[in-house]
């Protein structure tokens, strides 16, 4: 009868911090709906207030890492489903000179820096790779809300995204090679197939306009399948690439590119865009939730510098990427604020550096702390630099489309 109560109890703690989390995830959104500012920001606010070290509404140490867990896994399927694998070499060409060339600059930028605090190999690989990758999450919606995801730079912004978040498919296999001091053959033949496998993956749906899931056609009308499908796909390769020594997030990414590129992609999108909101908003909240502010107060100084470094240097070796692809220098810099801030790819790498023990528990909160506070500044980074840059402007035709992009995108 004790043990009947308490598993109640604990079925009702849940469910009250379930209502509690949703109720002010809500408001967080009206609230900042109203500032025009990014849903995400709304979720890890929630997540702080909710967490631990919070309102200690979700207190459950296990339940907290199984929640971002599991949120990554689906961020990473939902972020692979809008990933439009371009075929012309033509669309790939600036921007993945744009992401080769940031992430050179910001491995230049760590090695310096890295050789002055005596960082290990593992800790400049990381970092290099964690300061390449900005926020998809909040940029994309930040472009669309300003008209902008249809001009050239806007296009060319979008562009860099979505190589980096290709890359982060070599990144991750990186830090899992890094993360092992003594690999057998039977663990290094394990990874050396997944990679494999996994570029073979990407090189046959690059080439192919459209791919067919098996049976499509007797899913199609129906829903309760279609999200089995989907949720079987996401979690099986997930379960296929850790099981080959890879990461977990990586299955779960080339799964959500599979169901973008498959003949069955508006069904499949549809019935899952309900889990689709939830999913995402649960990565973030489970950041949030993760984020101690015990932990904040005692090192708020040095998480603030370099929150504050990061934007400014992220904003210049952004702004020179996008000066040498020829773009006006007012529009290099606005491009170098919109990719300043750190992104969820970012909390990916990190967590999972922690997980094979490349940092530590300190180093691994410093880096989910600066990550969590450059998402929830970009906006009112970007803002600032876009207010000076066009203060003089006279209205354009398409607002957020600098001067000089709009008389250039004339006269071709």
């Amino acid at each position: 009868m004790h043990l009947i109560l308490a598993e109640v109890a604990g079925g009702l703690s849940v469910l009250n911090g379930l209502v509690i989390m949703v109720l002010l995830n809500l408001l967080l959104v009206l609230f900042l709906r109203r500032l025009n500012q990014s849903y995400s920001i709304a979720y890890i606010l929630c997540g702080i207030l909710v967490g631990p070290h919070g309102l200690k509404v979700l207190t459950n140490a296990d339940l907290i890492r199984e929640l971002g867990e599991l949120g990554v896994i689906l961020l990473m399927f939902f972020i692979g489903t809008e990933i439009r694998l371009p075929i012309e070499r033509r669309q790939v060409g600036l921007p993945l000179f744009g992401m080769v060339t940031q992430l050179l600059l910001c491995g230049v930028a760590v090695a310096v820096v890295g050789n002055v605090l005596n960082w290990t190999v593992s800790v400049k690989w990381l970092m290099t790779f964690i300061l390449s990758l900005s926020s998809s999450a909040i940029i994309y919606p930040y472009l669309t809300q300003h008209n902008e995801q249809t001009t050239a730079l806007g296009q060319l912004t979008t562009g860099i995204l979505l190589m980096q978040d290709v890359a982060a498919i070599p990144m991750l296999v990186t830090l899992r090679l890094l993360g092992q001091d003594q690999l057998a053959w039977p663990e290094l033949a394990s990874i050396g197939l997944g990679v494999g496998l996994t570029a073979v993956l990407i090189r046959e749906i690059s080439r192919r306009p459209q791919l067919k899931l098996p049976a499509a056609d007797l899913i199609r009308n129906d829903h309760d399948l279609q999200v089995f499908v989907g949720m079987l796909l996401c979690f099986g390769m997930a379960w296929i690439t850790n099981w080959l020594g890879l990461s977990t997030a990586l299955g779960a990414f080339m799964a959500g590119i599979i169901i973008n590129r498959s003949g069955s992609t508006r069904w499949l999108e549809r019935s899952l865009l309900p889990f689709r909101v939830f999913f995402l908003a649960l990565f973030f909240v489970a950041v949030g939730l993760q984020i101690n502010l015990a932990f904040l107060r005692e090192n708020g100084w040095l998480i603030g510098l370099l929150v504050l470094i990061i934007l400014l240097v992220n904003s210049l070796l952004n702004m020179l990427v996008f000066r040498a692809l020829g773009v006006s220098w007012r529009d290099s810099v606005y491009a170098g604020a919109l990719l300043s801030q750190l992104g969820e790819f970012s909390i990916v790498l990190g967590l999972t550096a922690y997980q094979l023990g490349l940092i530590d528990n300190y180093l691994y909160h410093i880096t989910l702390s600066v990550v969590a506070l450059s998402m929830l500044l970009t906006t009112v980074w970007i803002e600032i630099i876009r207010g000076f840059l066009f203060r003089t402007r006279t209205a354009s035709p398409e607002r957020g489309q600098s001067t000089e992009m709009h008389e250039r995108e004339n006269s071709g």
